[in-house]
């Protein structure tokens, strides 16, 4: 028995292209013959529509099996990884748009392809070096890390379908669909388990906890955390300023209403005394004229 045997059939790279190719020749057939059973134009053209992304894969594949894929496999994968970003912002927008567990699994499951072909498919590549991506901190998670969390993501977000179908069509679908995203990570796994072997741009120093290193370092540079502490002081005694000054003011003014409705009553109580004194004399100056008109009329 050889030792590729012993290993598994999932070790084998030539095995695992191959059962992609068949899953995903098995999910553009079974969606077309639910949706319908006569091959036609408008079928095909349905095909291309709907799962034009399993086709671009399924040539890159296919391409795998000859020279000539073979040759160009560097500048096939760097359409791979444009393919994934292209459906991992596309996901991005369905998951705003239509949010549910869902769409959010969706999207999760394309940002973790995506960012693992990047960190697999660049490596021993001149974009690797230019771009210093041996110091990007996602050079932390193992290549063990990426593809089980490709498995869990996978298998969680077939649960969640099978709940929300109600038709054999979906299941099968989400099924196949599922089979396939564990086999493609398989794939990414073996030519990382393969350059990691070789020992192909396997020094990668970056990790996440020197960015927190440096963040820490900037923090502690600027002293951002007294800088943002004297900012609340500030806008604190601010605030308790403008509050203080404005019940001053309301109270500066209710003190002035209250002084003018004394002085009004005082006008008020004067102007009375006035009418009072002015039709008191207009009665006096009455009763004087008509004993004046009664002393002449004897």
């Amino acid at each position: 028995m050889s030792k590729e045997k012993k290993l598994g059939w999932y070790n084998s790279g030539n095995i695992v292209t191959s059962l992609i190719i068949a899953v995903i020749v098995c999910i553009i057939v079974s969606t077309q013959s639910f949706a319908n059973n006569e091959f036609s134009l408008v079928l095909f053209s349905s095909v291309i529509n709907r799962n034009s992304i399993y086709l671009l894969v399924l040539i890159y594949f296919i391409f795998l099996k000859f020279s000539f894929g073979k040759k160009y496999f560097n500048y096939m994968n760097v359409i791979l990884i444009f393919i994934y970003f292209i459906v991992t912002i596309t996901s991005l927008l369905t998951m705003i748009q239509f949010f549910s567990l869902n769409t959010v699994l969706n999207f999760s499951m394309n940002v973790l392809l995506l960012f693992y072909l990047v960190h697999t498919f660049f490596r021993d590549t001149r974009v690797w070096k230019e771009f210093h991506l041996n110091n990007s901190p996602f050079n932390e998670l193992t290549n063990e890390n990426y593809y089980y969390a490709i498995i869990v993501i996978s298998l969680f977000s077939l649960a969640v379908n099978l709940i929300s179908t109600v038709d054999i069509s979906g299941v099968v679908v989400s099924t196949l669909n599922t089979i396939f995203l564990i086999l493609f990570g398989r794939y990414i796994y073996l030519y990382r388990y393969y350059l990691d072997k070789q020992k192909l741009d396997s020094n990668n120093t970056g990790n996440f906890n020197d960015v927190r290193e440096k963040i820490q370092d900037i923090l502690d540079k600027t002293d951002i955390d007294d800088k943002i502490v004297d900012g609340v002081k500030n806008i604190q005694e601010m605030v308790d300023e403008a509050i203080h000054s404005k019940e001053e003011k309301d109270l500066d003014e209710l003190n002035e209403n209250q002084n003018l409705d004394v002085d009004t009553e005082k006008k008020k109580e004067e102007l009375k005394e006035e009418i009072n004194e002015k039709l008191d004399l207009t009665e006096k100056s009455k009763s004087v004229s008509k004993k004046k008109v009664k002393k002449g009329e004897k």
